[in-house]
């Protein structure tokens, strides 16, 4: 079969499916409630059941220390008793016999020394609310990460949508444009059909994308974790400002505020507070405690008494649990560190590709502009040389897939770089728009 004979059995096959370009949109049917990115973003993180547990962490870290502040203060007891039998028993004073007594007792201990654990546990726990909020922190921007990715994937998509009408709107001029050349004994018939086909071909795309473009506002719907279908406002966009810092300024400032840096080296500090708290076991433990104290067969007592004492212990041997301790806290403490070590080299990895990644982007993005200018001018010279006669329909043909190629490459762009700046974000624990 000759390249003819398959562009004509092509176009019949294409022309007998009729796809009518006006009813595509129609297909669509359902509608979505339009929000913007800071919406999509509150409610994403007012649903996020991974954003609520980071923040139940915090509260756990806070109550942690509100329990060490404890064990600073001195502990207080009260008792009392009541107590009545059949038969009588010599009373708490020893003066008579008695089936009827009351006592009433309040006593206070307090830990004068125990090898300074007290302090360590309590820097711990603080390291501990460090800790946590800087998880918090990290899990809400990558949350925010995951919400502008499925944000402007749908804009991209409604973008590629736009590309493809304009795709459809093209094909279909030309169509007319090789009516009217074919009129004119400038075309032929095979010229005709394959016009035809690359209506259809266009709007066969066409409806791929608005299929493609409903799927991405189902995907945000789920990412945010909304009750109703969701889609970006009309007046969305990929359009971003430039990077407002170079590399190395941006390295300097993941060193500083990082919440995967932030997070390992309280985890460090953490296990050397840990360290010493373990070896607080081989010094001595001191305490004081008194009271007072109430007891007679009558109400209410009247016979006082009062207590005092101060202890000592020094564990000489314990079946070798201290050194244990000491060994496990020691090796939790070299595994914090080398965890911080490999945070540090993760960090400076995805930072400097996602930096290297926006940076290419934007460049991208200027040279695909530029394409987009040229495939224009390019479709229109080779527009009149073909009413000119001095041009074949094919090139006719790659003059338009050109130009589609080089707009669908220009929205490419600009999505992947609101990707990497999402991506940076995320790394750095702050938004773009505070530097």
């Amino acid at each position: 079969m000759k390249l003819t004979d398959r562009w004509v059995a092509t176009a019949i096959v294409l022309a007998a499916v009729g796809i009518p370009g006006g009813t595509l949109a129609a297909q669509q049917g359902d509608t979505f409630r339009p929000i913007t990115l800071d919406e999509a973003v509150e409610i994403a993180m007012r649903r996020n059941p991974t954003l609520s547990q980071a923040r139940t962490n915090i509260e756990s870290a806070e109550h942690n220390r509100l329990s060490a502040v404890g064990s600073l203060l001195p502990s207080v007891n009260l008792s009392y008793g009541y107590s009545n039998a059949s038969t009588g028993r010599i009373d708490p004073t020893g003066q008579g016999i008695v089936s009827t007594s009351y006592t009433t007792q309040l006593t206070g201990s307090y830990n004068l020394f125990d090898g300074w654990r007290r302090f360590t546990d309590l820097k711990g726990a603080n390291l501990g609310i460090e800790e946590s909020t800087a998880r918090y922190r990290e899990t809400e921007y990558q949350i925010v990460q995951q919400v502008k990715q499925a944000y402007f994937n749908a804009v991209a998509a409604r973008e590629i949508v736009d590309v493809e009408e304009r795709r459809v709107q093209r094909q279909q001029d030309q169509l007319d444009f090789v009516e009217q050349q074919l009129e004119l004994g400038r075309a032929t018939r095979s010229d005709l059909l394959r016009s035809q086909v690359d209506v259809n071909n266009a709007q066969l795309a066409l409806l791929n994308a608005e299929n493609g473009e409903r799927t991405t506002t189902f995907r945000l719907t789920e990412v945010i974790g909304s009750d109703t279908r969701v889609g970006p406002v009309a007046e969305a966009s990929l359009v971003a400002q430039p990077l407002p810092f170079s590399r190395n300024q941006l390295f300097g400032i993941a060193d500083q505020s990082a919440p995967s840096l932030v997070t390992a080296a309280a985890a460090t500090e953490a296990a050397e507070a840990a360290v010493s708290s373990a070896r607080s076991a081989y010094l001595p433990n001191l305490s004081f405690s008194g009271g007072w104290a109430w007891a007679n067969t009558e109400f209410p007592p009247q016979n006082r008494s009062w207590s005092f004492s101060l202890r000592g212990s020094y564990p000489l041997f314990n079946g070798f649990q201290r050194e244990t301790q000491v060994y496990r806290a020691r090796a939790q403490q070299d595994i914090a560190a080398q965890q911080e070590r490999a945070a540090r080299l993760n960090l400076s990895s995805e930072l400097d590709a996602a930096y290297s990644t926006a940076q290419a982007a934007q460049a991208g993005i200027d040279l695909a502009q530029q394409n987009v200018g040229l495939s224009e001018e390019s479709l229109r010279v080779v527009q009149e040389r073909y009413r000119l006669g001095l041009a074949t329909i094919l090139e006719l043909q790659d003059a338009q897939i050109t130009l589609t190629q080089s707009e669908v490459d220009l929205v490419s762009r600009r999505f992947d770089y609101q990707l990497a700046l999402a991506a940076i974000e995320a790394l750095l624990g702050r938004a773009v728009d505070d530097f």
